[in-house]
């Protein structure tokens, strides 16, 4: 990594994560901001100390941040921040959730980092890169469809969708092992990422939520297909060779 934002974008996603496992062992306040849409006082605070040191270090950058909504500069360079991806998951004691930072020039995503706390892993790719997981390279799952693992997540905000999912998830059903759902988009991408699941599906997704975890699904060499449905952004990401046969199930 050449470009001192990128070293900084680590270091950060690593250090907010132990802040982010702090306060949790300290305890929560919970709000609800829409059904099924909650925020707790970590986020909030995870989002503001990672707001202060770019801001610091970087005065000229715009942030985008989950809880905050954009601020900054305008010299082409934008942080899109989710403090915590899994806030459900994160105030309930399920240990998959990750802090996510991705850094923008001019629009593409350029780095990403994401950090799970509890497993004290850090999940990275810069573009043109590759994407590592710590200090070890990471690419797709070797297995054949048949017996991977489908990451599928339900639209659990908007049940009036739940029916045209859970059709399109049933027929996936027929081309993988088993299903999961973890809770968390970014940590969703990053183990599709390092070959833990074969293949990931969600609809109705912010930029906070995918841009750190899509950057480092492409650079494993998975293919990443994302379409803007009604409620967001609709994630597909699975190897190149199998991404036909997954759409033809799901569509």
């Amino acid at each position: 990594m050449k470009d001192s934002r990128n070293d900084f974008a680590l270091a950060l996603a690593r250090e907010a994560g132990r802040y982010a496992k702090a306060l949790r062992q300290e305890g929560l306040s919970v709000s609800q901001k829409a059904v099924n849409d909650f925020v707790t006082n970590a986020d909030k605070a995870v989002e503001d100390f990672i707001h202060s040191r770019i801001a610091a270090c970087f005065p000229d950058d715009a942030i985008l941040g989950e809880e905050g909504g954009l601020s900054g500069g305008d010299d082409g360079w934008t942080w899109v921040v989710d403090p915590i991806d899994g806030t459900v998951n994160y105030m309930n004691g399920f240990p998959d959730y990750t802090v996510s930072i991705a850094l923008m020039k001019c629009g593409e995503t350029v780095f990403g980092a994401v950090c799970h706390p509890e497993a004290d892993e850090t999940f990275w790719a810069a573009k043109g890169q590759g994407a590592w997981l710590d200090g070890k390279r990471i690419g797709a799952s070797t297995l054949p469809l048949d017996r991977g693992l489908a990451l599928v997540v339900p639209p659990h905000r908007h049940h009036e969708l739940l029916d045209g999912f859970i059709e399109g998830a049933k027929r996936l059903y027929g081309l993988v092992s088993d299903m999961r759902s973890i809770g968390s988009a970014a940590c969703s991408l990053c183990y599709v990422a390092c070959g833990r699941c074969s293949l990931y599906y969600e609809w109705g997704l912010k930029i906070w939520d995918i841009a750190a975890g899509v950057l480092i699904a492409r650079e494993a060499g998975l293919t990443v297909r994302l379409e803007e449905g009604p409620i967001g952004t609709n994630v597909l990401a699975a190897a190149a060779g199998d991404i036909d046969r997954i759409l033809g199930a799901i569509k």
